[in-house]
């Protein structure tokens, strides 16, 4: 059987058209440079047994590479899944729209997400080590969850990434953090960077550029 999956292979990755199906990629949306701080951050806070968070899921990619990471160096905490699984809040839709300016037409995205689907094809994929939150990550009661260690924020529009920040900024573990996506300008998702800036400067906190698009807040350690 070995043999014959490998002859197959062999043939796939010579044919034209059909090779494509062999080709490399990279499926994260996320650059590898954020990728690595979200590992800093996790490995950073285990001790502490702090909860690690993505918040933000689409079909799931992110959210393997991190299971495979705590799977791999036995770290036992769960990994907490946020989304609505129906795209964005209406709320949300409706700030970026009418306060900033931005056409309607760029966030009807994210729709096609369903959590039954998401979490058998996380268990398909031979990981058990999750819990996953429906719902809107803004409204959503931190306190229950602290203290937090590391989380991925991606939900790239400006409401929900400010009230989240700010929720979860007071449960944060010294030496924790939050990596936060889409932090570029003059783009649909940049209320992602104005949110970020706001609250790096109420607080007093640098901006730390990761990868391409990406920054980070991070808790001083004591």
């Amino acid at each position: 059987m070995r043999n014959f999956k490998e002859t197959v292979k062999w043939l796939v990755y010579r044919t034209p058209i059909v090779d494509r199906a062999m080709a490399p990629s990279f499926p994260y949306k996320l650059n590898p440079a954020q990728l690595c701080v979200m590992v800093e951050l996790i490995d950073k806070t285990r001790a502490s047994g702090a909860a690690v968070a993505e918040i933000g899921v689409a079909k799931g990619n992110t959210s393997v590479f991190l299971l495979e990471h705590l799977r791999t160096v036995e770290d036992e905490r769960p990994l907490l899944l946020f989304d609505t699984f129906g795209g964005f809040t209406s709320e949300s839709v409706a700030i970026e729209v009418t306060a900033r300016g931005k056409a309607i037409r760029e966030y009807g995205v994210f729709r096609y997400s369903d959590e039954r689907r998401f979490r058998r094809n996380l268990e398909r994929a031979g990981y058990e080590n999750f819990r996953i939150v429906k719902g809107d990550a803004a409204t959503f009661d931190w306190g229950t969850l602290a203290p937090i260690g590391a989380v991925i924020l991606d939900i790239d529009l400006y409401q929900p990434t400010i009230a989240t920040l700010e929720a979860i900024w007071p449960h944060l573990v010294p030496a924790g953090g939050i990596v936060v996506d889409d932090c570029l300008p003059n783009t649909p998702w940049d209320g992602s960077l104005q949110a970020y800036e706001e609250f790096i400067g109420a607080n007093g906190l640098p901006f730390e550029r990761i990868g391409e698009k990406g920054a980070v807040v991070r808790k001083p350690s004591a």
